[in-house]
């Protein structure tokens, strides 16, 4: 470290819950390269090393002893190097398991942070695995002296003040911040009313990476004391950036970096979906996925996301007709793969459907055709799409929207069947909005398919088909109506006074909101999809299953 200069290594990487030789591993190769370049500091994100949401693995005495030893590892491989690590990590001292920061430096370890306020919202469950620190600590450097908040430590003002009432001269902050639409405005907005409120120049250093239903956004940025951004990570990529201070007047501002632009609302909520989708099939061990292709809206973008994010030659799709699809839909998907490079293999299951009935007759004796023959159609795929699942290995992804996970509109143990659903916090509306996109945006010339999605598909009227001349509005409003219902009762949290206030029957209201309550039991069972929204059908909202309340008008 020069006496007027800091060079500070930043690592927007993608590491993997519970495998903390593969973390630690790319902790010191990524050491090496920094030192090289004649770093002084390397810095990981938040719960780097465990991978991070690690939940009640926190809670196993053997998997803490592991950090522990993989920790004491890293300081020996890195004994010999010039170079101050800096790494997030479940830590337990003193009886009590933290959110911490480590230092590791010429074979010394030291806690540098423990995070203060501990989130117990929307996602966020820290309180039950974590306890309190005060985040006050500050990394002396001699002629230098840095704070290093985590996370949600910097969305209240008082540590960063704190920290520099202490004589912080800069504040790095390691972040696991989950995306959702226009996630990072809201960060950079915060952590400009910091730099603003400290005159402080602050580094903002996010994961990157799809766990269980959260993608890792990364978006990391350095702003100088005035607040400007002067170096922006991509978002949906890894990257390391050497950043340098230079003291000026005696104050620490960073030179100016790489300034990545960053997309519109659909590129990242696609760009999300897509990591999402490939870090959960590639680190649950799988390879390839298969998908059930109607020649509907949902299952055409989910395929071209599949192969956005696998390429072509890992998607296996199965067309499973019967007498009620139409040879327009048929033909849509054929068309869509052919778009697509992948293969597509066609499954008539009117033979099926018919020996089932006939089996089925005795017991249903003289009870008319309804929604139970629907559902036996759903359910007869399912079984087809598991059974090649399980034969061939691939993992199969759902394609319900959240529209129909919302009100129902789906078979539980039919289409409903899956490892993974793309479009799960996706409204059907958006659905149009990303395939529309997709399609024609200039956004996506790095994808290797160019217009993927026949028009045919994007323009017909949204239908089930699981009878003759079916269509999702002889049961449902139309969407443009639902869906502004629906974001209304779950991300909105509204009423149903208040949203008839906005315009809205209150019949259709009523419907909507019945249909939410009643589908509380299918949305239990259902399987993972990526949050992209303020409120997902996950962690953030807990209804009960059984529920006799419905609101008063």
């Amino acid at each position: 470290m020069g006496a007027n200069q800091l060079k500070i290594s930043l690592v927007q990487s993608n590491s993997i819950v519970g495998d903390i030789i593969f973390n630690a591993e790319c902790v010191c190769v990524k050491a090496n390269e920094a030192a090289k370049k004649g770093s002084d500091l390397i810095v990981f994100p938040e719960m780097f090393l465990s991978g991070y949401q690690p939940l009640d693995l926190v809670s196993k005495k053997s998997f803490l002893e592991d950090i522990v030893f993989q920790i004491q590892n890293i300081a020996q491989k890195t004994n010999s190097l010039n170079i101050r690590i800096l790494i997030g990590v479940p830590w337990r001292l003193d009886n009590k398991t933290y959110n911490a920061l480590i230092s590791i430096f010429k074979g010394s370890i030291k806690v540098v942070s423990k995070k203060s306020h501990l989130p117990n919202y929307d996602v966020f469950d820290e309180k039950r695995f974590f306890v309190s620190g005060d985040g006050l600590d500050l990394l002396d450097l001699g002629n230098i002296k840095v704070g290093f908040p985590i996370c949600e430590d910097a969305w209240h003002s008082d540590i960063i003040g704190q920290l520099k009432n202490l004589g912080a001269d800069i504040i790095i902050i390691p972040n696991g911040s989950p995306y959702e639409t226009n996630k990072l405005i809201d960060r950079q907005k915060v952590i400009k009313n910091r730099c603003r409120e400290t005159n402080l120049p602050i580094i903002y250093l996010n994961l990157v990476g799809g766990q269980d239903d959260l993608v890792f956004d990364g978006g990391s940025f350095v702003l100088d004391s005035r607040g400007a951004n002067v170096c922006q990570f991509p978002q949906f990529a890894e990257k390391t950036e050497q950043v340098i201070f230079e003291e000026r007047k005696g104050v620490w501002e960073p030179l100016s970096g790489s300034l990545t632009k960053i997309g519109s609302d659909s590129s990242q909520d696609y760009s999300a979906i897509v990591l999402g989708l490939r870090d959960y099939v590639l680190k649950s061990n799988f390879k390839k996925v298969v998908i059930g292709l109607s020649g509907g809206i949902d299952s055409a973008l989910v395929a071209v996301m599949a192969v956005d994010a696998l390429g072509s030659d890992n998607v296996f799709c199965l067309a499973l007709p019967s007498k009620f699809n139409s040879m327009e839909s048929l033909d849509d998907a054929r068309q869509l793969s052919e778009n697509l490079g992948i293969t597509l293999e066609t499954i008539g299951i009117q033979e099926i459907m018919d020996k089932t009935d006939e089996l089925l007759a005795p017991l249903f004796l003289e009870k008319k055709r309804d929604v139970t023959e629907e559902n036996i159609q759903s359910r007869l795929r399912a079984v087809l799409l598991m059974a090649f699942s399980n034969k061939q290995g691939h993992l199969l992804l759902s394609t319900g929207n959240k529209s129909e996970v919302a009100v129902g509109y789906s078979t539980i143990y039919g289409d409903m069947a899956g490892a993974y659903n793309p479009l799960k916090d996706v409204y059907k509306t958006k659905v149009y909005e990303l395939s529309k996109w997709r399609n024609n945006s200039s956004e996506t010339s790095n994808f290797s398919v160019k217009k993927p999605i026949p028009t045919s598909i994007i323009l017909k009227e949204p239908s089930a088909e699981l009878a003759f001349d079916q269509k999702d509005t002889d049961s449902l409003p139309s969407y443009d109506e639902l869906d502004m219902i629906l974001e209304h009762l779950i991300e909105d949290d509204l009423g149903v006074s208040e949203i008839i206030k906005k315009g809205y029957l209150e019949k259709t209201v009523l419907k909507v909101k019945n249909l939410l309550y009643l589908s509380e039991y299918k949305r239990y069972q259902a399987c993972l999809g990526p949050k992209i929204s303020r409120r997902p059908f996950s962690l953030g909202r807990r209804m009960p299953v059984v529920n006799h309340w419905r609101e008063q008008i």
